[in-house]
């Protein structure tokens, strides 16, 4: 399998390059930001850990972590975010290694997405990496029209993001994600 990696800011369309070279080459997708909810499920290690950390209150009537109470104690608490990601981030990686691994010798690709490629190491796993690049001022934009977000908060999330220039300098490939969906699909062809 030949690892594509995918990374860029929040509005910058990587879910979109990912989804689009998933189907167009049947390649395996593999989300970060789904998987962090997949390694802290009942009967995982993550889970476990979440729940020592936090403790059973934030636990739904199934069982499993009532998501919506784990995110209104880290929202409000830097060291507590901090806290579940020093969990999270190492069972996502632990979790993709191991996918990885299990396929490596099969043919194909295995896209990954994740926003913190570089930050949790996941580059490692990549035979390339490419960087999603909008502009600041349309990621706004996007933000405002898809999820809702004010300019104010898409603007406070975008400036706690590593810069444009930090992914460009260690990307293999930069896809500009600025113009037309044809446009993006004639950059995204392996």
């Amino acid at each position: 399998m030949f690892v594509i990696g995918i990374t860029g800011g929040v509005g910058s369309g990587k879910s979109l390059v990912a989804k689009f070279l998933s189907k167009k080459y049947n390649a395996k997708l593999l989300i970060a930001d789904e998987l962090g909810h997949v390694v802290i499920k009942p009967g995982t290690p993550g889970y476990d850990k979440v729940i020592d950390m936090f403790g059973k209150g934030i636990l739904g009537r199934d069982g499993s972590i009532n998501r919506k109470k784990l995110a209104d104690i880290i929202f409000n608490d830097d060291n507590a975010r901090s806290g579940l990601n020093s969990i999270i981030h190492p069972e996502v990686f632990n979790y993709i290694g191991n996918y990885i691994k299990d396929r490596k010798d099969q043919d194909g690709y295995i896209i990954l997405e994740t926003a913190i490629m570089y930050e949790t190491g996941c580059d490692k796993f990549c035979d390339e990496v490419w960087y999603v690049h909008v502009p600041i001022d349309i990621r706004v934009k996007r933000l405002s029209d898809s999820r809702g977000y004010s300019e104010e908060k898409s603007r406070s999330i975008i400036s706690k993001q590593k810069p444009d220039n930090y992914f460009i300098e260690k990307a293999d490939r930069v896809i500009e994600n600025s113009g037309s969906i044809n446009s993006l699909e004639e950059q995204i062809l392996l």
